[in-house]
């Protein structure tokens, strides 16, 4: 073989390579090179039914991976499907709980439309645990595996996939971006995603509000705090109190009843001269009642659930009977009647309308629970159970209704006057009489009584209403009891730890020692101004004037003269004028003045008596000499 038909050979051969090289290599379905996708949607067909359709998508399924049993945990909410077509939400992986589900889902559908690739993070399998995107459901994975991310799957009413995508972490320096992979393909990519809709807790997508409690409508609490010991046959009481709650009144709370259980029998108490109620306490129970947070269900057996929809009644079946046991819940003979006990007491709060709640406390509910997401840190971890079915204890807890009509007040009927019998009737009045009524006509107007036949048919007419008001109170209070049962009959309620601690209360709770406050010395009230006693309170205020200096001796002492009555003067002989140099008396003031100074050669006139209305008499003066 030459050398020109080696070299065409090599060339021929190393043609060959790059061609299968090329064949072989990655690609994605509809696109020649794997950049292509950079910029384009990575469910385009998806994108294309959700804008045609919003509510197209029927049901969402989240996959995530507990990594202490290494088994995968599903949560799943979806359409129920019935003759007649879809029905109510529900969650299939809560044994069909009543969601709350089209809004929810239609926003976590609304999140994975028009997901764009913006990057290419992997084409390799052994990236996967570094981004986040190992598959939750593969068969391979142990206790303990990392890496694992979310799987999401969203499914058409005709159980068709809509879309299939697993969620891994976030992208350094980007919170806003997610590395994802589709589940049968190796490719990870770089996408904007927001997962706050992809959700797996339960609580996440049930109703909130369980009880439907108007807490401003409460009318008061009985707490029975009791504990039944199911292996020793015992029920170990404790205490009973009632409280009465009244919004507007001062204070909310009163202490109705309070007794506890001493020497094989109840002991009324009386709070102590330094206790009182709690009413903090009290307050986060109400709180927590009008609020309750629920974390997972467990189905009741059909038959238990169908008394307690239809007739409020307890079925005492060896099935039914067993499924409360389990749960903590005993149905006991008690003398006349049966009752259902509990493992850790009862509460009762009673409403305006004459609905009572009942919750009893059960067993701690070990095992129950669903997975969530839980936040990542800065590095991006894993996703991983919701903290709150992880940490702390569960509880179950039985919830009825019933109805008390004495919570409804009665109406205040009048009594009817005595009906006026045709005997009792007076005569008609003679001709010679009808003047006199007719004179009287006006002043008997104002003096008339109403005529008893249309007073009684007033009153009458009043006290029906009042009656028929009443009447439909109760009406409404039974049909609200019974709306509640039916939403309550078929389930035992699962609570977190922190949310009994808030409604699980007892007397050892509820009666605390006052807190000691301060007390500050209470200073007396101000004299109104320009009033004697604000002149009095100066007065003690001005320092004391100095003592004035011993008069030497020979100097006679000044004495305050009596007011002598006033002499009449002669007649003949005119008062003279007081001479120009001499000096009036200075007018007496309010508070004591130093003594005004004496004149030289003028002897001081006499000080004003305290009490005397007289004036002093002027000093005798002497006529001055005539002119020469």
């Amino acid at each position: 073989m030459n050398e020109n038909n080696k070299t065409v050979l090599f060339v021929f051969v190393a043609l060959v390579v790059a061609v299968v090289a090329w064949a072989a290599r990655p690609r994605l379905p509809g696109f020649d090179e794997p950049l292509d996708v950079i910029n384009q949607p990575l469910f385009p067909a998806f994108n294309e039914r959700i804008q045609k359709d919003p509510l197209v998508a029927a049901s969402l399924e989240l996959v995530q991976f507990d990594e202490q049993s290494g088994q995968p945990k599903a949560f799943k909410v979806a359409q129920l499907k019935t003759e007649k077509g879809l029905g109510r939400w529900s969650i299939p992986s809560h044994e069909n709980y009543p969601a709350d589900a089209q809004d929810h889902l239609a926003e976590a559908a609304a999140a994975l439309t028009d997901v764009t690739v913006l990057g290419m993070a992997s084409e390799s399998r052994g990236d996967f645990e570094t981004y986040g995107v190992v598959d939750p459901a593969s068969k391979d994975l142990k206790p303990g595996a990392t890496g694992v991310g979310m799987r999401v799957t969203l499914r058409d009413k005709d159980d068709q996939v809509l879309l299939d995508l697993v969620v891994g972490k976030e992208v350094p320096d980007r919170k806003e971006l997610r590395y994802v992979r589709k589940p049968d393909q190796d490719f990870v990519y770089e996408v904007a995603l927001k997962t706050d809709k992809l959700s797996g807790n339960f609580s996440d997508w049930i109703e909130k509000d369980l009880l439907k409690m108007n807490t401003f409508d409460m009318k008061g609490v009985q707490i029975h705090d009791y504990s039944v010991d199911a292996l020793a046959g015992e029920m170990r009481e404790r205490d009973q109190l009632a409280l009465e709650y009244n919004d507007s009144g001062d204070p909310h709370w009163k202490l109705a009843q309070d007794r506890v259980w001493q020497e094989g029998k109840w002991v009324p108490q009386t709070m102590a001269a330094d206790e009182e109620i709690n009413t903090q306490k009290l307050d986060d129970m109400k709180s927590a009642l009008g609020d309750l947070k629920i974390v997972d269900v467990n189905r009741k057996p059909a038959g238990l659930s169908g008394n307690l929809r239809n007739s409020g009644t307890l079925r005492k079946d060896q099935r039914s009977i067993n499924s409360l046991m389990q749960r903590g819940f005993y149905l006991v003979r008690m003398q006349d009647h049966e009752e259902l006990l509990s493992s850790e007491g009862e509460i009762r709060a009673m409403m305006k309308d004459g609905v009572v709640y009942v919750l009893r406390f059960g067993q701690i509910a070990a095992g129950t629970g669903s997975a969530s997401p839980k936040k990542e840190e800065a590095k991006g971890h894993d996703h991983d159970h919701d903290k709150d079915k992880a940490t702390g204890v569960n509880r179950y807890l039985f919830v009825m209704a019933e109805f008390n009509p004495d919570a409804i007040e009665k109406p205040k009927l009048e009594p009817l006057p005595p009906e006026t019998k045709p005997a009792d009737a007076k005569a008609e009045p003679k001709k010679e009489e009808a003047k006199k009524g007719e004179a009287k006509k006006d002043e008997a107007k104002k003096d008339a009584k109403p005529d008893p036949k249309a007073e009684r048919e007033r009153i009458e007419k009043e006290n029906k209403t009042k009656d028929d008001e009443y009447k439909e109170k109760l009406k409404k209070g039974e049909e609200h009891v019974k709306e509640l049962n039916g939403r309550f009959a078929d389930w035992y309620y699962v609570i977190a730890d922190d949310v009994y601690q808030k409604i699980h209360l007892g007397r050892k709770d509820l009666v605390k020692k006052k807190e000691k406050k301060e007390e500050k010395k209470a200073e007396a009230p101000k004299a109104p101004a320009n009033s004697p006693a604000e002149l009095n309170d100066l007065k003690g205020q001005v320092p004391a004037p100095k003592t004035t200096e011993a008069p030497k001796a020979g100097t006679p002492k000044a004495e305050t003269p009596k007011t002598p009555a006033p002499a009449t003067p002669p007649a003949a002989t005119p008062a003279a004028p007081a001479p120009a140099k001499t000096p009036a008396p200075p007018p007496a003031a309010a508070k004591t003045p130093a003594p005004p100074p004496v004149p030289a050669k003028t002897p001081a006139p006499p000080p004003a008596a305290a009490k005397s209305a007289a004036p002093a008499p002027a000093p005798k003066q002497e006529p001055p000499p005539a002119k020469k």
